[in-house]
């Protein structure tokens, strides 16, 4: 079973009153900006506590504070829910309010590491059902909206969802994309690369097909080589705007409707110094749905 495409879905932000939990506001906003996307705040509290009384007051300042992180123009509602984890209560708001992704703050890391992979972020990659966007630390948004979106994709399976998404979002958005392949890093034959045009058809139809072809033709879409004897050399050369955020696919190893991040994407994952929105590798278009299977 695929994972829909649900354009301009409500975000689903995991909010803990510390510096994670800011960054998480502060990409939630900024990932918002340009979209009709609400924003639901959501803090995990331990099942142990339910039942008991909550300080309202306390409960009051952590929204306060929340609030007070998000633009005024934003559509935003605060929850608080009692779960088995944080990562659990997190898809449970997700799945109720239908949301587009979730967002959360990166775990405080070693050596400076923008992005650490910490026990709810490595819950939440490893089942998902919705693409999970992660914040780096120390993340502030910019003024405005995204001024533009990279995709990074190779040569595995998967990469379908990532060309795709990164048109769709693009195009929804109104911005520029770039597609940063690592082609050369895999070492795989010509023979056996496919287009991007193809990609897109896959993900999203024979309509997205054609828009990733204006896109290219028009400039306003650029595919980058990312060269380098691994990984972390190839995207280490890579420029980055202060106001753009990546894609990044998952692998299909974790089966059915979810997130799954294998070695090679957190490898890829810690070099990243931008935001990054990890898509479940068997995510699809809303055009891939509703056109005639002949058209696909």
């Amino acid at each position: 079973m695929t994972t829909r495409f649900r354009p301009d879905g409500s975000i689903v932000v995991g909010y803990v009153a510390n510096a994670r939990g800011n960054d998480a506001l502060e990409l939630a906003g900024f990932l918002a900006n340009g979209t009709e996307s609400e924003i639901v705040v959501v803090m995990v509290l331990p099942e142990t506590r339910a039942g008991n009384e909550e300080s309202q007051a306390e409960l009051d300042r952590w929204k306060n504070v929340a609030l007070k992180r998000l633009p005024k123009e934003r559509i935003v509602s605060v929850e608080f829910r009692y779960a088995s984890s944080e990562a659990r209560g997190l898809i449970d708001a997700a799945e109720q309010h239908d949301a587009a992704q979730i967002v959360i703050g990166a775990a405080a890391g070693r050596l400076m590491r923008k992005f650490s992979v910490g026990s709810t972020a490595n819950a939440l990659l490893h089942s998902s059902p919705v693409p999970v966007a992660l914040a780096p630390r120390g993340f502030r948004a910019p003024d405005g909206r995204a001024a533009r979106i990279t995709g990074i994709y190779g040569t595995r399976p998967g990469s379908e969802a990532v060309i795709g998404r990164t048109v769709q979002r693009a195009i929804d958005r109104d911005i520029p994309l770039r597609l940063i392949s690592l082609v050369q890093v895999d070492l795989i034959r010509p023979s056996e690369i496919r287009e991007v045009a193809d990609e897109a058809r896959e993900f999203g139809g024979r309509h997205l097909e054609a828009q990733a072809v204006g896109m290219l033709d028009s400039g306003r879409a650029v595919i980058e080589i990312a060269e380098g004897k691994d990984f972390e050399d190839a995207l280490a050369q890579v420029d980055w705007l202060e106001d753009e955020f990546a894609l990044l696919g998952s692998s299909r190893l974790g089966g059915g409707r979810s997130v799954f991040l294998g070695s090679r994407a957190h490898r890829i994952l810690r070099t990243l110094p931008v935001p990054v929105v990890v898509i479940p590798s068997d995510l699809r278009g809303p055009e891939a749905y509703e056109a005639p299977a002949a058209a696909l």
